[in-house]
């Protein structure tokens, strides 16, 4: 009996150190998650986005000329100030790179003789955005397309006369920035300069008016909202 109580206690205390044993190697055995990296890339910015400006032409200069018999006079004139609707859809290739066409109209009278000119614009643009910043995204573009020119005449010679309809090459170049106004729409501020050929706007006998490019300075304010 008392060989019996003495085996009992020693099992006891031997208990303590093998349950150390057994939490080690269970320790040991334990499996932990891998450490978060301290960066997670995101996914860059893309899809369609749709937009809509209003152009303030705060000036417009046209080199132009009257051909006659005998000679030339020059007939530089100006546009007048105004506004011009623009309307577009785009694409956003990454953060850094996007596209999109353009359609615009605009009716200005001129400073010759009271001449109204009415003009169409189809773009395609290009813009490069450079980086965000406290959620405004400064940018540069260009883009090249097609302007409809047309004239209604008021003058001594040809007053009450349309000029037909002319379709010219025309190229731009832009700047500005966009401002997040929410995570789909984005406030766009910018300024643009666009250039349209110079093209024959009326003939009458011996006398050629002529128009030699028109030159454009423009303030714009808009609106993108991605879709996609």
């Amino acid at each position: 009996m008392m060989r019996f109580k003495r085996i009992l206690l020693s099992a006891a205390a031997l208990l303590p150190l093998l349950g150390g044993h057994v939490l080690a190697a269970d320790l040991g055995s334990a499996t932990y998650p891998q450490d978060v990296p301290a960066f997670v890339p995101v996914e860059q910015a893309s899809g369609w986005y749709l937009r809509g400006d209003v152009a303030y032409n705060f000036k417009s200069d046209v080199k132009a000329n009257v051909d006659y018999v005998g000679g030339t006079a020059p007939a530089d004139y100006e546009m007048k100030r105004g506004f011009s609707p623009f309307l577009g859809v785009g694409y956003q290739f990454n953060d850094y790179l996007r596209g999109d066409v353009t359609v615009g109209y605009s009716q200005r009278d001129t400073t010759y003789f009271d001449t109204t000119a009415k003009l169409w614009e189809g773009m395609v643009n290009a813009y490069v955005d450079l980086g965000k910043y406290y959620g405004i995204t400064p940018y540069v573009g260009g883009g090249v397309g097609i302007a409809n020119v047309n004239y209604d005449f008021v003058g001594p010679v040809y007053s009450g006369l349309t000029s037909s309809d002319t379709n010219r090459f025309a190229w731009a170049l832009m700047a500005g920035v966009a401002v997040d106004v929410t995570p789909n729409l984005k406030l766009d501020l910018g300024y643009r300069y666009s250039d349209i050929n110079g093209a024959d706007l009326y003939k009458a006998g011996d006398v050629t008016v002529r128009d030699n490019g028109i030159k454009t300075h423009q303030l714009r304010a808009g609106v993108r909202f991605s879709t996609w």
